[in-house]
């Protein structure tokens, strides 16, 4: 919706809105319930993923708000970082996300970095600051994980914004990712941004493989 900004779309030149485009796992079970009992069940790929931004940006909440009650995760907040995994199929083959929650203080180890197929970089719409602090949050990214792919996503548009939307798009299309505004405190949204974030890691490891 153009009037508040609420739907994720393509950063690049065309500023085309991305439409959904991987299912939300089903409450009650893996969509690979649906493969033939006698079918060879493939070997499952896990991914990794990582979600940064400054601390009280709602990382943390939004993955929660994704993964509630689906899946297990595993914690080590000792260590700067929180995981969690969440499992699902793409395309018939299970495929699992490892999520990793790089907590705000922690940005700085490479090996959180290292290794990831795609990553999402957040920020707060009721704080410019958190937005300008993704400058550095990039060039981390882009030191430790070149190849991977991008998206932004402003957070908290439950509260409403305190300063123009386009100060966000603007940045995500400079540096030529998708964008979108999200609630973890309402929902609306996360599951698109993730299942985005999701497909990235998928096309990032093919398009590697071929």
């Amino acid at each position: 919706r153009s009037g508040n900004g609420s739907a994720v779309t393509n950063g690049g030149l065309n500023g085309t809105r991305a439409a959904p485009i991987l299912d939300r796992p089903r409450s009650g079970g893996s969509r690979m319930d649906d493969l033939n009992a006698g079918a060879r069940i493939p070997q499952m790929r896990t991914l990794k993923v990582i979600v940064g931004g400054e601390g009280n940006v709602g990382k943390t909440s939004l993955i929660r708000q994704y993964a509630k009650g689906k899946f297990s995760e595993a914690r080590n907040i000792t260590l700067g970082i929180d995981i969690t995994t969440q499992e699902f199929a793409i395309g018939g083959e299970p495929v699992r996300l490892a999520i990793w929650d790089i907590e705000g203080q922690a940005g700085n180890r490479p090996n959180f970095y290292i290794g990831a197929q795609a990553a999402m970089l957040v920020y707060d719409v009721t704080e410019p600051a958190s937005l300008q602090a993704l400058v550095e949050w990039l060039r981390r990214c882009r030191r430790y994980a070149p190849e991977a792919p991008i998206i932004v996503v402003g957070n908290k548009i439950d509260l409403g914004l305190s300063f123009p939307p386009l100060w966000g798009r603007a940045f995500a299309k400079y540096i030529g990712a998708a964008h979108g505004f999200v609630s973890a405190k309402t929902g609306e949204n996360v599951p698109l941004a993730f299942n985005l974030l999701a497909r990235a890691a998928v096309e990032h490891v093919e398009a590697a493989a071929r």
